[in-house]
């Protein structure tokens, strides 16, 4: 266990981009390939952030941050993809487009929307490695004619701009359509089945692994690290349920940890503590999995509460600085939050194939120290 400045690894942040394939339609979640490849990329190493303005609060695990709208062409995504690009400042963009411009002869038109796209992402983060799929096959004939049609144009595009930083990808042949429907990877004419979209989560993550900066150690086990919390409206903490918590991979027993964003902190922040009914006090958890005698070191960012007296909390009580982390039946460790965020480290060796890392509050509710980016990764030689 152990202290320091704030100092943490960045995250390489990646936006998933484009219409409602990326969305996930069709998916029990609403996650798509997202979720799985969130969770390949972490076995692999890789710290990554999910990063768009669309969050899905259905999603049970993982990051739900992404780029995906459902039903919107190449020109609308246009439209919209400066302010989105600008605003998630993306290392990364997987851009999966056009499906919804291949319904009638005005798709021959695709290419040259998809060029000025390529040209509004590239000059709202010029410095975005972009990875360019060409489009899944569909079930109906007429619309996979114009898709071959059109694939062929997103090679050469992306060929044409290789020394910019975009990146072909062939997900077309990856997933099988039938006219039929039978023993394929679609669940309708268009949209990927939970088997499709697992495909391309493979074909992504085959992409991506050996473009990303080496990883820094073992897997990551934790669901969700860079979780956020500034995008949730009151409507999606009722969507949630208040049996499930803000975050996706995050639990507090049946009582919602109280989020926070601070001013000019520049990220979502999450209080340990409590700001509903009973039972209180009992913190966020999440669980790991774990490989048995296989140190892991978690770390993690937290500064002190300062909501205040408004949110009976007081900002000089020693109470509102301190918490308690553990996992499973490890020793807990009592550590001290200041008015700067720190990153702290906590290290526990798993007995076993599950472990709950916890975080507890030594406060009243609503107070307690502010805690992100929280990182468990497997320790390896």
């Amino acid at each position: 266990m152990g202290s320091g400045e704030d100092t943490p690894t960045r995250p390489v942040r990646i936006m998933p981009l484009g219409d409602s394939i990326t969305e996930g339609w069709g998916s029990a979640t609403w996650a798509g390939y997202r979720e799985e490849l969130f969770n390949e990329l972490h076995r692999l190493g890789h710290d990554i952030d999910f990063v768009g303005p669309r969050n899905d609060v259905l999603q049970p695990e993982g990051d739900p941050d992404h780029a995906g709208s459902s039903g919107i062409t190449i020109q609308g995504l246009t439209e919209v993809v400066p302010a989105w690009v600008s605003a998630a400042a993306p290392d990364w963009v997987l851009l999966h487009i056009g499906t919804n411009n291949m319904y009638d002869d005005n798709a021959t038109l695709a290419p040259g929307y998809l060029r000025a796209l390529l040209d509004a992402i590239q000059q709202a983060c010029p410095a975005a490695h972009i990875l360019l799929a060409s489009i899944i096959p569909s079930r109906f004939a007429p619309f996979q004619k114009h898709i071959d049609e059109y694939n062929q144009h997103v090679r050469k595009i992306a060929e044409e701009r290789a020394d910019q930083g975009v990146h072909f990808v062939d997900m077309a042949p990856a997933l099988t359509a039938s006219e039929s429907g039978q023993d394929d990877d679609l669940s309708d004419n268009v949209h990927p089945n939970l088997q499709g979209y697992a495909k391309m989560s493979k074909v992504w993550r085959d992409a991506l692994h050996p473009l990303l900066p080496a990883p820094e150690g073992g897997p990551i086990l934790t669901r969700n690290p860079h979780f956020q919390t500034t995008r949730l409206s009151a409507a999606h903490q009722a969507d949630r349920g208040w049996d499930r918590g803000y975050f996706p991979g995050w639990d507090n027993e049946g009582v919602n940890a109280y989020a926070a964003e601070l001013a000019g902190s520049g990220n979502g922040s999450n209080a340990v503590g409590m700001f509903t009914a009973p039972p209180m006090y009992k913190g966020i958890s999440t669980r790991l999995a774990t490989t048995p005698q296989v140190p892991v070191r978690v770390t993690f960012r937290t500064k002190s509460n300062s909501l205040g007296p408004a949110y009976a909390c007081d900002p000089n009580a020693a109470s509102d600085h301190t918490f308690t982390i553990e996992a499973g039946g490890h020793p807990p460790a009592t550590m001290t939050a200041d008015g700067s965020w720190r990153t702290l480290t906590y290290e526990f060796t798993p007995t076993g194939t599950s472990t709950t890392l916890r975080f507890s509050p030594n406060s009243q509710p609503g107070c307690g120290p502010l805690i992100t980016d929280v990182l468990a990764r497997e320790v390896t030689t």
